[in-house]
């Protein structure tokens, strides 16, 4: 191998392997704004600085709020003097028709103890037992009152009874509160601070702090607060979503029914305290970096893996820089739709073994709640791989050409194409409607049974998917009539241009299939044929024409002396009859060969168009009306009578007086020549509507046994017997000046009636 072709190699090489850096880089940067963003949030969240702006913040102080609250409900029942007081009395309790009996704390917390209920570090309830008695769970203790829930909500008849352990998991719940506040906020530093009051006249009655007695401007210079008082309808605050249920919260905790009660939470946002704000905050800072880390890797991944991609595609087939003959690989050579569906099959199997075994690998490495994640990414990185390699499969087969022609859907179109390319126009409507006919039966039952389902909701999309995949349809065989009868079109067109004289017509075949590119090709060759053959008889047209014209030459200059000699030795009246009769026999023969030539070179030049017009306007009544004079006593010699029918008014025409008397003079002769004796000739001139036509008719003296058409060749007389003098060229030398001056010219013949009748356009 060449060493640049090992150079393209290389740079292709290295192109793929940094396309899977990038693409590493654009997993890794998905993988880490997925896991440490804020799912739902976007990118809005990355321009929002402050954590005391974010959902977790709110979500955090709201939860204090209500720890706050339930402290408030719950101090005064577990404490006396400030100190938690396990003798205080907790419930009152019946059992049916017996005395009351009353649990205080310490009775209760023993009782849930024995069966396994406790709080852990965390002020938790936990419980290790979960295997309870029927006594335990019986709820046969009517209870008369709860220190912890003086005012219970009793929506059924069997809510006033409860179970023993119910009783004590519900003091256990409020214990819990109880201590996750005294703990974390008035026992450990926090960085929340608040203040509950609840006064009569300004004589504060009740009182829940761990602020120490600042005041509400302290509060709001610590950062983020919410100041509540029942003598506003409004709630201080500067917090970007205001808690829930605080006024509530506040009026259900007045059990002392106290006249005015004020509320005032803070959270000191320079976080001096180690607490969980200051923890969250952190957090959320390195969050942030690590989401603007990931973003930033996406970035640079999606633009790594385009530009290497690509370069990948403008280089995929080629073996050198040049881009030229692009090459293919074995796998390539297969057809195109083995190769979609191997690629299809390929990617199950990736599919199927990525979750058999990479699965397992990302349990092993990664945690519990970020595994349907990784699983998604490891799914669509093994679609992306395996649909890479389809495509630059797919690419190279379009770079050479392969793509359409290697595939199944072609060799089945030429085969159909053969088909029906010899079956008949017929025979290939009838299938093809009833193909149509079937297609249109299957689709609107499919959607019919669809409709008859549309109850279910899938039902619905498969049958609007019918619908659209139907009108689809329709529209492809009507655009197929219309190129159809659009190349129809095209091939009418073609035979009317040949039909026309232009046998040079060449008809394009692109855009032409089947039949009609058959029958495309079948017209083409037509008219070549057609052109060929216009072209050889113009040729031999010519050469006969240089033939006649150089031989007429070549004859005339011996003849003229011939003729010269005869007329000398006419004038040396030589002795005898017999010398002088066979004088003038040579002189009427040389004569008569001086006018065959003649003849001959004019009827070559007539019939080639090598003759030049001068065209005036002529009053064709009046040319007739002299024609008719010069030759009546020439008739005469042969017993004929000229017979006129001639307008008396002046009919004007545009033609050659000179040739056009040359066409008179020839009809006039062969009347005189053929005509039988004694008999008369008839000429005639007669307007219909524009145009004007002069007609000469007679008798034949012999049978006319050829078609008038065929007396306007050359050489050819209605005398077959040949008697006469005539050359056979009067006629077609005629026909042919008449026609160069755009005149009409016809021989009509009726048994031994011959007519000429000849046309031209009136000039007015």
């Amino acid at each position: 191998m060449k060493l640049k072709d090992y150079s393209m190699r290389i740079r292709k090489n290295i192109a793929v392997l940094l396309h899977i850096i990038f693409l590493t880089l654009a997993v890794g940067g998905i993988s880490v704004m997925y896991l440490t963003g804020q799912i739902g949030s976007g990118l809005s969240w990355v321009f929002r600085y402050d954590y005391e702006d974010s959902p977790q913040f709110a979500r955090q102080f709201q939860e204090d709020l209500d720890h706050i609250f339930n402290y408030v409900a719950y101090r005064d029942v577990f404490e006396t003097d400030g100190a938690l007081d396990l003798s205080k009395e907790m419930v009152s309790v019946s059992n049916g028709d017996g005395p009351e009996v009353i649990y205080t704390l310490e009775e209760l917390l023993r009782y849930a103890k024995g069966q396994g209920f406790y709080l852990n570090d965390q002020f938790e309830v936990i419980n290790d037992l979960f295997i309870y008695d029927n006594a335990s769970t019986s709820k046969n203790q009517r209870v008369n009152w709860r220190a912890y829930n003086p005012h219970p909500v009793l929506t059924e008849p069997g809510d006033e009874y409860a179970s023993l352990l119910d009783l004590a998991k519900e003091v256990l719940d409020c214990l819990s509160e109880y201590y996750t506040v005294t703990y974390r906020l008035m026992s450990s530093p926090t960085n929340l601070y608040f203040t509950v009051i609840y006064s009569n006249d300004g004589e504060i009655q009740s009182l829940y702090s761990n602020a120490g007695g600042m005041t509400a401007d302290q509060m709001r210079e610590l950062g983020q607060y919410c100041i509540l008082s029942s003598d506003s309808v409004f709630i201080d605050s500067n917090l970007k979503q205001i808690p829930k249920n605080a006024a509530a919260s506040m009026e259900q905790n007045n059990i002392n029914e106290a006249e005015s009660y004020y509320l005032a939470a803070a959270v000191d946002t320079s976080y001096l305290a180690d607490d969980v704000y200051a923890n969250q905050a952190a957090n959320n800072r390195m969050l942030l970096e690590r989401y603007i880390e990931g973003f930033v890797s996406l970035v640079f991944g999606i633009l790594g893996c385009l530009v290497t991609l690509y370069y990948l595609i403008l280089t995929s087939g080629y073996k050198t820089s040049a881009r030229t003959a692009p090459y293919l690989h074995s796998f390539d050579t297969i057809t195109t739709e083995s190769c979609v569906a191997l690629t299809a099959i390929c990617t199950m199997f990736a599919l199927f073994l990525g979750e058999k075994i990479g699965y397992k690998l990302i349990h092993l490495v990664l945690k519990e709640t970020s595994w349907e994640f990784a699983e998604r990414m490891m799914r669509a990185v093994i679609i992306y791989s395996c649909c890479m390699i389809g495509a630059f499969s797919l690419l190279r087969r379009y770079k050479s050409r392969t793509l359409w022609e290697n595939s199944l859907l072609h060799q089945f179109k030429n085969h159909l194409q053969e088909y029906f390319s010899e079956r008949t126009f017929s025979h290939r409507l009838a299938c093809l409607y009833s193909a149509f006919a079937a297609a249109q039966v299957i689709l609107l039952g499919l959607a019919g049974v669809t409709y008859g389902l549309r109850h279910y909701s899938a039902a619905k999309y498969i049958g609007a998917a019918l619908i659209v995949i139907l009108l689809l349809f329709d529209y492809q065989v009507f655009r197929w009539l219309f190129l159809t009868a659009r190349q129809k079109d095209r091939i009418a067109e073609a035979i009317e241009m040949i039909a026309s004289g232009d046998t040079a017509y060449q008809m394009a075949l692109d855009g032409l299939s089947g039949k009609e590119l058959e029958m495309g090709r079948l017209i083409n060759s037509i008219g070549t044929g057609l052109e060929y053959a216009l072209q050889e008889q113009v040729k031999s047209e010519r050469l006969k024409a240089d033939l006649i014209t150089n031989v007429s030459h070549d004859i005339k200059t011996p003849l003229t002396s011939i003729i010269n000699y005869v007329d000398l030795l006419k004038r040396e009246n030589l002795p005898g009859e017999r010398a002088r009769e066979y004088l003038n026999v040579l002189d009427q023969k040389s004569q008569r060969l001086k006018n065959l030539t003649e003849d001959l070179v004019e009827a070559s030049k007539a019939s080639s168009g090598n003759v030049k017009l001068e065209m005036a306007t002529l009053d064709l009544v009046a040319m007739i009306w002299q024609t008719n004079g010069e030759f009546e006593e020439k008739f005469s010699t042969r017993n004929l009578e000229l017979v006129a029918s001639l307008p008396s008014e002046s009919i004007l025409i545009k033609a050659d007086g000179r040739h056009l008397w040359r066409v008179l003079e020839n009809v006039y002769n062969n009347a005189f020549k053929y005509a039988m004796e004694h008999s008369r000739v008839y000429t005639e001139v007669c307007r219909e509507e524009n145009r004007v036509y002069f007609t000469i008719k007679n008798m034949s003296e012999s049978p006319l046994n050829v078609q008038g058409s065929d007396l306007t060749e050359r050489f050819v007389r209605g005398d077959v017997s040949r008697t006469t003098e005539g050359s056979g060229l009067g006629l077609s030398i005629a026909q042919s000046l008449t026609k160069l001056q755009e005149g009409s010219f016809e021989i009509l013949t009726d048994g031994d009636l011959f007519k000429v009748r000849i046309g031209f356009e009136v000039k007015e």
